[in-house]
């Protein structure tokens, strides 16, 4: 039986709250009551808010129970005549929940969210694209190394799997591309254990596509040209406002190598560090604390990375850091002519890494020896079905995963991801 306090229907013809204050005459609101004492309070919808009073007997309601309200507007407040109650508010009502998504502005957030993905969408069709969807749920994914997996376990009738929530759709579009599809873009749930903080949250969103037939040159384009887009798009103007500075967006973006950027601002050269311990004495002599014997040569190259390339990275506003050395190739191919650098690629905005791209590694026999590797130092074991597809064979192809978090909370002129992310889990 239905019970009174949850109606199934509304009974009158609603108006937004927030458009509530200008009508003439009759008119019915619903939403939660934030406040409600000695016959005045407040209402809100998703809009706004609106004041009203009561002039006559109603139903008796109180601060967070969800209402609708009928009555006349006078001088912007609603004059209440009639009210029913929608849902009560069974725990005592504290407006915690309520202020978190008014004082982020999370509402506007989520409207801009949604913009971005509209937009997104329109530059991928009128590019040519073609949405697809993978897995989300997969056997394997050699990933980068320093990528923790969430693990989880599927228990079928006769057997039982171990399974991993995909850190990105990665493999499975390469292989799309090995049966002839040839320009794909996904925007995909993605998951990474252990990231956390301003700018991570192990559940996130990518943008990813793929070129066959193109290298890491025509992925910078296509992340110049989608981040413009959206912007104008969304805000009308292709520019940002990041700390308080407005950036342009407008292609092209200046390009900068990552052994130019270390030896400009970090005075390290990288062709003469290439292993971890010359590369930790120079580290050192250039009094970076941080370093630690013992440390790995990757660690080390990220640690000067964040000290002192990263935070002048951020004052071009926006920036491609390409040619990474080749102990960071990942699934990347080596450049032809200079094998100590990976045609790999990362796009900066106004200090925030919004993409990873590369000039996508096609050689099955290179690729079998990197997932070893990662294997060997702790990482997933090797997607045995993508190295099958790359035997058959998978054009050359540019490819690129852009963070749409990232990129949202940069059009909405957040400071963090956790306003524009509705359900952040919580640190």
């Amino acid at each position: 039986m239905q019970s009174r306090h949850y109606p199934s229907r509304m009974q009158w013809r609603h108006q937004l709250a927030a458009s509530a204050a200008t009508a003439v005459g009759e008119v019915a609101v619903r939403g939660r009551l934030l406040h409600f004492t000695e016959g005045k309070g407040r209402i809100a919808d998703e809009s706004g808010g609106i004041d009203f009073v009561v002039k006559a007997r109603i139903e008796e309601v109180k601060a967070g129970d969800i209402v609708e309200l009928y009555g006349i507007v006078a001088e912007g407040i609603i004059e209440v005549t009639q009210a029913r109650l929608l849902a009560l508010s069974n725990v005592e009502w504290c407006q915690g929940d309520w202020a978190r998504f008014h004082a982020k502005e999370l509402w506007a957030n989520m409207r801009v969210r949604a913009a971005v993905l509209d937009a997104v969408r329109y530059f991928f069709r009128d590019a040519n694209f073609l949405a697809v969807d993978t897995p989300t749920l997969v056997r394997a994914s050699a990933q980068e190394e320093h990528i923790q997996l969430f693990a989880t376990e599927y228990q079928g009738d006769k057997a039982q799997e171990q399974l991993y929530l995909a850190p990105s759709p990665e493999l499975y579009m390469k292989r799309l591309l090995g049966v002839g599809f040839e320009r794909i873009y996904q925007i995909s749930r993605s998951y990474r254990n252990g990231e956390i903080g301003p700018q991570h949250n192990p559940e996130f969103t990518l943008i990813e596509w793929y070129r066959a037939y193109s290298s890491y040159e025509e992925i910078m384009a296509d992340v110049e040209n989608l981040v413009a887009h959206v912007a104008e798009s969304v805000l009308g103007r292709s520019s940002v406002v990041r700390s308080g500075r407005e950036i342009g967006l407008q292609p092209p973006w200046e390009r900068i190598s990552v052994r130019e950027a270390f030896v400009r601002w970090a005075s390290v050269d990288l062709d003469t560090c290439a292993d971890a311990e010359s590369l930790f004495r120079r580290a050192r002599a250039l009094g970076y604390d941080s370093a630690r014997r013992g440390d790995r040569w990757e660690d080390l190259f990220h640690k000067i990375l964040l000290e002192k390339v990263e935070p002048e990275l951020a004052k071009l506003g926006v920036v491609h850091l390409f040619d990474y050395p080749r102990q960071l190739a990942a699934l990347a191919k080596l450049k032809e002519g200079d094998p100590a650098v990976a045609e790999r690629t990362e796009a900066y905005l106004g200090g925030v890494e919004l993409s990873n791209g590369y000039t996508e590694l096609n050689d099955p026999a290179q690729q079998r020896e990197r997932f070893a590797r990662d294997a060997q130092a702790g990482g997933a074991p090797a997607d045995e079905a993508f190295l099958a597809a790359m035997e058959r064979g998978i054009p050359p192809a540019g490819g690129v995963a852009l963070g749409l978090d990232r990129l949202v909370m940069v059009v909405a002129g957040a400071s963090c991801l956790d306003e524009v992310v509705a359900f952040p889990l919580e640190h």
